[in-house]
């Protein structure tokens, strides 16, 4: 008997997308080309009732995962030694659902019955696009009526909603924290913002990087002003984003890049409670 110890296993963070891969580059050799695009997952469907003897409903589950994780930033996890996919407020079983659809059933996901690879995949973002919609609506009734309420520019309007939606999304995705557009929201934007500016200091942020961020979390920040003290969206003559509020000109994006560079001392929470005293002065 061997003393050496056991070779550990991956984990399902590491061991999903390789069976994906595996899964792929062995249908790519029986002349299925399969490139983790949801177009792709008809011939998923149809593999499935004509080669299942070949293969199995893991590496199937992996692929479609894998399409799922690409179209929606998820990621995989273990729960009760099962592979789940955090999806952002959903999280997602897919081995049971594909499960059922690899024995010929049809997979139910809540009350929402799944007839394909491709129902799944399509339900799933669905889901995060209702979530993501319904945060950054708040209390607006329409998509339409909170960007003619952002500003005047509708191209500008549209970047605007796409941003704070990716705010949200990446701050429950990579920072667990959970964003409202309230003002009590920019305490967790501040702990981003916070572990942004340590990191920057051991591992300087490329200029792309650094504008992305300030891009992100400063359109977010800047929805949070509007909507707390009114005024719109516009661009100032030098080209910078500012809300325009009675007596003053907020400029967010900058503001949070500076908060990213020089740290603490530029606290957005801070800054955001004393945008009265300038609007009155």
């Amino acid at each position: 008997m061997s003393n050496s110890p056991e070779t550990p296993l991956p984990r399902v963070s590491e061991q999903m997308p390789a069976l994906a891969g595996d899964f792929a580059r062995a249908c790519k050799a029986n002349g299925i080309a399969l490139d983790f695009l949801p177009r792709t997952l008809p011939l998923v469907d149809r593999l499935m009732k004509t080669a299942a003897a070949s293969t199995s409903p893991k590496a199937i589950t992996a692929y479609v995962g894998e399409v799922i994780v690409r179209e929606t930033g998820a990621f995989w996890y273990e729960f009760d030694g099962r592979p789940f996919l955090n999806v952002g407020d959903y999280q997602a079983d897919p081995l049971t659902a594909i499960t059922a659809l690899f024995e010929g059933a049809i997979a139910h996901e809540g009350d929402v019955a799944i007839e394909s690879t491709k129902a799944y995949c399509e339900m799933i973002c669905r889901m995060q696009r209702l979530w993501l919609d319904g945060t950054v609506l708040g209390t607006y009734d329409s998509m339409s009526a909170l960007r003619t309420s952002m500003t005047t520019d509708a191209r500008l309007a549209g970047w605007l909603v796409r941003q704070s939606q990716l705010a949200v999304k990446t701050a429950k995705m990579q920072w667990q924290e959970s964003l409202d557009l309230s003002a009590d929201s920019l305490d967790a934007v501040e702990r981003i913002l916070s572990a942004i500016h340590s990191h920057s200091q051991q591992t300087p942020l490329t200029e792309q990087a650094l504008g992305e961020a300030s891009e992100i979390w400063g359109a977010y920040f800047g929805e949070v002003i509007r909507r707390r003290y009114g005024g719109q969206w516009s661009t100032s003559a030098d080209g910078t984003l500012q809300v325009d509020l009675s007596g003053t000109s907020p400029q967010p994006i900058a503001k949070v890049r500076k908060r990213i560079v020089d740290g603490a001392s530029d606290n957005i929470r801070v800054y955001f409670f004393a945008i009265p005293k300038a609007m009155r002065s």
